[in-house]
């Protein structure tokens, strides 16, 4: 019986090490996966299914893992931008169903910027396309002209 219990002791500290290592060996992954100081949502959703895929990680654990390495390595964050991008959007039309330029201009400066120890915000581009995706999926109107609103096609 004791033999068991230190069996499965030595068990729990040998899979907890490799977990540990895991982890690791997913931070060293995000810091060679960064180039110029801008992490893709495309790369973050790559290295996330190597976590969980190769490396037998919870989700949750890659998540966490990827975010806060970036955070430590002040690399902006494609993926957590576009949510904070996704959450301004919301704030500014979930009442009327319009985002006018103004709010399309401050939701814009406000992720696009480079924040205090970082190189960079969101790639404008990316931004733009996102807002636009946005009005469409969410019926947003977008001002057109000087009195006309409509849903970017």
């Amino acid at each position: 019986m004791i033999l068991a219990a230190l069996c499965i002791v030595q068990w729990d500290i040998m899979t907890i090490n490799i977990q540990k290592q895991n982890e690791e060996d997913l931070r060293k992954m995000v810091a060679t996966s960064v180039f110029d100081g801008y992490f893709e949502e495309q790369a973050w959703n790559k290295l996330a299914h190597e976590g969980v895929d190769k490396l037998a990680l919870d989700p949750l654990v890659v998540a966490a893992v990827i975010n806060t390495e970036l955070v430590a390595l002040c690399i902006a964050n494609e993926k957590k931008l576009l949510e904070e991008l996704n959450t301004l959007l919301h704030r500014f039309t979930d009442s009327d169903k319009k985002l006018d330029k103004k709010e399309r201009e401050d939701a814009m400066q406000y992720v696009c910027k480079s924040r205090p120890g970082y190189l960079k915000g969101l790639n404008y581009q990316v931004a733009d396309r996102y807002i636009n995706e946005f009005c469409k999926a969410n019926r947003v109107k977008v001002k057109v002209g000087i009195f006309a609103w409509e849903i970017p096609k």
